[in-house]
């Protein structure tokens, strides 16, 4: 996910934005954001930040918490310790012990039964 980097934007923890946010690249929110997210890379919610509204992304990496729905063509990562409360829809989802969710979970599943058993 985003680390600092120059290819992407950060709203630092003293940020609070109302209102939509939306761009090329990828976002770190350490801050807050009332409204919808929608960037065309990754995107990322850190320990301690929020963001109440739907986010689409590339990816999403969620520490903090997310009051809202999550769609990305991408991985959705939630982290022991985020809350998460909404409809998650991504290529994948892995939810660590540790965090707390209430949420519908919408992927595509590849189920490898092996081959048929013979009697």
């Amino acid at each position: 996910m985003l680390r600092h980097n120059s290819e992407g934007s950060v709203l630092g923890p003293a940020t609070r934005i109302t209102g939509r946010i939306s761009g090329d690249g990828a976002i770190r929110v350490e801050g807050g954001v009332k409204g919808d997210v929608n960037v065309s890379g990754p995107a990322e919610i850190a320990e301690g930040a929020s963001v109440e509204g739907t986010v689409h992304a590339e990816s999403l990496e969620i520490a903090g918490s997310l009051l809202g729905d999550a769609v990305t063509r991408g991985p959705i990562a939630v982290r022991a310790g985020a809350l998460v409360r909404g409809d998650l829809r991504g290529s994948e989802i892995s939810i660590e012990p540790g965090s707390r969710v209430s949420v519908r979970l919408d992927t595509q599943v590849e189920l490898d039964l092996g081959a048929p058993r013979r009697r």
